[in-house]
């Protein structure tokens, strides 16, 4: 017996995470997540996205490309080829508010319906809310975009973290007293608003408070590149070319241009002093 749920599942959140139990619940032989994946950034790379199902016993993600093939299909020219003949499900757990096919015109209810028709079981989820609204994607990718770090992780569920291995930068920061560790943005990955925060780095040397500052660098960079750039706090070492995870904690302030790099070091030694690292 084979139980599926359907989404897009942007970050797995909370709300996702309710669902996500309910299918195990359902005491299945396997469990499928079948992931409807959106061109652009998520709240999670790819590989994010599998270890976290990993983690959470789910048995099988089955990704199926927003084309437009796909977005033409009819609610059960969907279900027939898709949770039918390619998944074979007995057990369907969806959202109350859950659409499918050409322009949404699919519901929960079309769904019971041609469940009755092809033999499988739809089980509808209440939404779940969180101090008073829904949990959704927009709300934590505003969230994100407000720098409000700690009201996406409570909705999220899991921490907000960028991964990478460390890149050789122009260190203009070590000149300054400030090195940092660089990291490129993976381009699946969603970024915070622009701007310095408090975060924790882990390292393989072990994990540090640090100061994260993810933007243009205005002030020393006249080009459009974006970087993440960690100041670590007690630590003193070589991690170029090594795998490192930055985990934003709190926003400090918005990226600015400074009049000279003195002023940005005067600032730099200002925004150590923001955020209560203990």
């Amino acid at each position: 017996m084979t139980s599926v749920t359907i989404g897009k599942f942007d970050g797995f959140h909370m709300g996702h995470q309710k669902l996500l139990k309910e299918l195990l619940d359902t005491g299945a032989d396997e469990t499928v997540v079948c992931k409807i994946d959106l061109p652009g950034p998520g709240l999670l790379t790819r590989r994010e996205q599998d270890a976290f199902l990993a983690g959470f016993g789910i048995d099988r993600l089955v990704r199926i490309p927003f084309t437009g093939e796909f977005a033409r299909q009819t609610p059960e020219e969907f279900v027939r080829t898709i949770l039918v003949e390619k998944l074979k499900a007995a057990h369907v757990i969806v959202g109350e508010d859950f659409r499918f096919g050409h322009q949404r015109t699919g519901t929960v209810e079309t769904l019971k319906k041609l469940g009755d028709k092809y033999g499988f079981i739809v089980h509808p989820t209440e939404k779940l809310q969180m101090d008073g609204s829904v949990v959704s994607s927009t709300r934590i990718r505003t969230a994100l975009e407000e720098g409000r770090i700690e009201v996406a992780e409570h909705l999220l569920g899991h921490p907000i973290c960028y991964d990478g291995v460390v890149s050789h930068g122009r260190q203009l920061g070590r000149t300054i007293g400030f090195p940092t560790l660089n990291l490129c943005p993976n381009e699946e990955k969603l970024l915070p608003r622009f701007g310095v925060y408090a975060s924790l780095v882990t390292t393989p040397e072990g994990e540090y408070s640090a100061v994260t500052n993810i933007g243009k660098r205005p002030t020393v960079n006249d080009g459009e590149s974006i970087t993440i750039e960690s100041n670590l706090l007690h630590f003193s070492g070589d991690l170029y070319d090594r795998q490192i995870s930055v985990r934003l904690k709190s926003f400090i302030r918005p990226e600015q241009k400074f009049e000279t790099v003195e002023a940005l070091r005067e600032q730099m030694k200002k925004d150590l002093l923001f955020f209560d690292f203990t």
